[in-house]
């Protein structure tokens, strides 16, 4: 029985040799789009889910907002939180990690030492080197092949992973490497006393070499970590895990904190409040919104909202195929009641019918699958700037294999079953008869109803990519006040500014440079340093603003707009200060004038008020990060001790490539005469480093852009196999109507007119939906393009056009046919 159920479906497959192509090409780009989506979320969703007890790992973050309003997010408890680890219960292991920048090289019998890098694969920021304590191998969990956690009690000792243990000495034995040299910034030599077997799952905390937290205490770092408690640890620079006791629930842990932070710390600030709260493991590898400049983590961060937006478009564009395939089956069904009507008499029941159609559908979708399988690596290589490196496709893999099953089930029952009803409800008698010839009229209605479905999701996909598209383009052009073109920075955190301004000294005279700047980060972009200051000597109210190193020649060089005052005098230490009009109103001035003279006293490093500063100069806002936060009080500070970034102008435009490279190999040839090998020569010009920060717009608007293309295309395939059935099915009304003199034009129009208000009742449907849905979004940015009348116009006139052109082309042939052809048989 089911190999003849198999055998009638292919016959009937082929038959129908263009119905079948429109929807197997519809599922398979359907079932591609679901699996690649699949294959992404299935890869970000994997990340740091292997470790045992992971449900009870934590991380200590908080929220400082300060009495202004503005919210500032703390990856780590600050010094001031100490006792965290000892005086709240609750906690069957704590640990922090401090992350450490420092060069790493092993020492060669007879040969130079061997340097590698500090920096784990696929970051740019985030360090293999961390110092830490013998807790966290009590709440991260490793098999040890050599030594033990410890070890790590004790100055001068080292544990590394075994790939990291092999990458510094060679393929020998982990008790081999014990006791083993290895040397971090020339001048802090470490013993390996202990070896562990790497992770295998994804992870965010990549980390390959454990120091000993009183490595540093004991060493010249002891200026950055002072003590051997949690009152070192520095939101940006360090991390607080903990693994919750048995029973404890966090929500018990963040009252503590409460309580604990109400009892013990002072704010600095009136108004401000300090939040501190339990991080999940499992969250530590998304961002629930767009402040990446605030979480200090170096790691990659994906959109958690994108995740979610990637499986709804999935499930969208396999259920536009579909309805392609709904539509198309239950079109075909009136010439195939005859075959049921037969069946029914011949004694099949109800439920063999279906199952017979079921097996039709089957066949369709297994052949979809199929083409989507092979469609799978070549739409990842032609997306791969939006495909995480990690993503591999792999077919015989458990995940992949057990989701093409359920996906096969799935698109199976959901376009086969209500066609496989409908076919096995006709009256046998009538079928024979050939009453079900004509179509009821609750049969056109669905099919109407999931055309408009369809241009529903294909309007909203429209208006949404020219609403993002609009706000990107908002973004590259909009003034961010300060000229960044033709500028090139070079970021070193390991050297000192002196070694760095001696580089800058050099290129001065390379030809093809125009400026050189040293400077503390870039004034736009991911990294930038915060800084505390008090607008009265007696320190009361501290308030956080936006800190950028720089000297008389910061200004110029990035052409920004001096509104009052002067520039800074020429020094090399910081004597007075320049702000921006953001700044100067926080102080209370209603003109940039008035802040001229006012006197801003900054943060002592051991806490409290520390020396004043006069303001000489008021400069116009720029934008120092992303358009989502509004621009925040900045001061311009002369501190030599902290720059560590070079920026450079060059003469060429970064268009002409050719002479850009040429200055670009000239400036890496002077590093490189300069600097140690290990200290790779790294240059991004500051343009693309902004564009960067749009990401997870450019994300977004790949992954509607995508949606739309495809979505349209499913649904234009759907409509012209609608149009074929249509017009063969009133071959002869059109044939009679030619005979009595209408047009081309008038059956066109016949046979479009309804199609055509089905995309206006969609228009209709679809337009507040998308406002909404566009509008919420914008609301994310605190600079942004309006939502227009015309976007909404230009959706509309766009997918009438297309289904216009996809049914009118057949219509327009069946109108030019000769009639005689369709007439011959009456």
């Amino acid at each position: 029985m089911l190999k003849n159920y198999w055998l009638i479906a292919w016959r009937t497959i082929g038959r129908n040799k263009i119905y079948t192509f429109i929807n197997i090409l519809g599922l398979a780009l359907g079932i591609c789009g679901c699996l690649v989506l699949f294959l992404i979320t299935n890869y970000e969703f994997s990340f740091d889910r292997h470790h045992p007890d992971g449900d009870r790992i934590y991380r200590i973050v908080g929220d400082m907002q300060e009495g202004s309003g503005e919210q500032h997010f703390m990856n780590s408890p600050y010094d001031d939180l100490a006792g965290f680890e000892t005086q709240i219960p609750g906690f069957a292991a704590t640990a922090g990690v401090h992350g450490y920048s420092g060069k790493i090289s092993v020492p060669r019998v007879g040969q130079p030492p061997a340097s590698f890098d500090n920096h784990i694969t696929g970051t740019m920021h985030m360090h293999n080197t961390v110092f830490t304590w013998p807790g966290y191998f009590d709440i991260f969990r490793y098999e040890w092949l050599a030594g033990s956690a410890g070890s790590l009690n004790r100055p001068n000792n080292v544990v590394l992973t075994e790939s990291r243990g092999k990458l510094y000495f060679g393929d020998i034995s982990p008790d081999s490497m014990i006791g083993k040299t290895v040397v971090y910034d020339d001048s802090l030599p470490v013993h390996v006393s202990g070896i562990v077997r790497d992770w295998k799952g994804n992870t965010d905390l990549g980390y390959t070499d454990f120091l000993s937290v009183t490595t540093a205490t004991h060493s010249f770092l002891k200026q950055r970590i002072p003590t051997a408690d949690w009152s070192s640890l520095q939101p940006h620079r360090s991390m607080a895990f903990v693994k919750l006791s048995s029973g404890v629930r966090p929500e018990q842990i963040n009252a503590r904190f409460a309580a604990y932070i109400k009892a013990h710390v002072k704010l600095m600030q009136a108004g401000s409040r300090l939040t501190m709260y339990l991080q999940p493991l499992n969250d530590l590898h998304y961002t629930p919104d767009f402040h990446r400049g605030d979480d200090g983590d170096g790691w990659r961060k994906p959109y958690l909202p994108t995740l979610y937006a990637m499986m709804g478009v999935a499930i969208f564009v396999l259920l536009i195929a579909a309805i392609n395939f709904i539509n198309l089956s239950t079109a075909q069904s009136m010439s195939r009641s005859k075959e049921v009507g037969i069946r029914r008499v011949m004694g099949s029941r109800q439920r063999n019918i279906r199952f017979q159609f079921l097996v039709e559908t089957l066949v369709v979708t297994l052949f979809s699958t199929l083409i989507a399988i092979l469609l799978v690596n070549p739409v990842l290589a032609l997306f791969h700037d939006y495909v995480p490196e990690g993503v591999h496709f792999r077919v015989l893999q458990l995940s992949t294999l057990g989701f093409l099953f359920a996906m096969t089930v799935f698109t199976t029952l959901l376009a086969g079953f209500y066609p496989a009803w409908v076919l096995s409800t006709y009256d046998p008698v009538e079928s024979l008869k050939g009453a079900a010839l004509s179509p009821g009229r609750g049969r056109i209605g669905l099919r109407r109803a999931l055309i408009v479905f369809q241009f529903v999701v294909s309007l909203i996909f429209i208006i949404g990519a020219l609403v993002i598209g609009k706000q990107i383009n908002y973004m590259n052009h909009a003034d961010k006040g300060l000229d960044t073109d033709r500028v090139l920075t070079l970021n070193d955190w390991n050297d000192a500014p002196q070694k760095l301004q001696v580089y800058v000294n050099s290129v001065k005279s390379v030809p093809g440079v125009e400026k050189v700047l040293l400077q503390g980060t870039a004034p736009m972009g991911f990294a930038q340093n915060m800084d505390f200051f008090s607008f009265m000597p007696t320190g009361n109210e501290m308030h956080m603003v936006s800190a950028h190193m720089g000297n008389n020649e910061f200004i110029p060089f990035y052409k920004m707009r001096l509104l009052a005052g002067r520039n800074m005098l020429p020094g090399d230490s910081m004597r007075e200060l320049v702000i921006n009009v953001t700044m100067s109103r926080l102080m209370g001035c209603k003109t940039p004038q008035q802040a001229l003279g006012r006197m801003l006293y900054a943060q002592a490093p051991q806490g409290g008020v520390g020396k004043g500063y006069p303001v000489v100069g008021v400069i116009a806002d720029f934008h120092v990060s992303n358009f989502h936060e509004a621009i925040p009080p900045v001061v311009i500070e002369n501190v030599v001790e902290r720059k560590n970034s070079i920026a450079i102008k060059l003469s060429a435009s970064e268009k002409d490539t050719r002479a850009v490279k040429a200055v670009i190999d000239r400036l890496e040839a002077v590093w490189n005469a300069q600097f140690p090998a290990d200290r790779a020569f790294r240059s991004a010009f500051l343009d693309e480093s902004i564009t960067g920060l749009f990401d997870q717009e450019k994300k977004t608007a790949w992954l509607i852009n995508l949606a739309m293309g495809v979505t349209i295309f499913i649904s234009c395939m759907g409509l012209f196999g609608l149009g074929l059935f249509t017009v063969r099915r009133r071959a002869k009304e059109i044939s009679i109507r030619k005979v009595l003199g209408a047009s081309v034009t008038s059956i066109t129009a016949l046979l479009s007119r309804d199609l055509a208000l089905l995309v206006g009742i969609a228009f209709c449907i679809a337009t507040p939906l998308a406002w909404m849905a566009t509008h919420r979004w914008l609301q994310d940015f605190a600079y942004r393009t309006e939502l227009s009348a015309w976007i909404f116009a230009v959706a509309g006139l766009a997918a009438l056009t297309l289904a216009l052109l996809t049914v009118g082309v057949q219509a327009a042939r069946a109108g030019r046919a000769n009639p005689v052809n369709a007439l011959r048989s009456e």
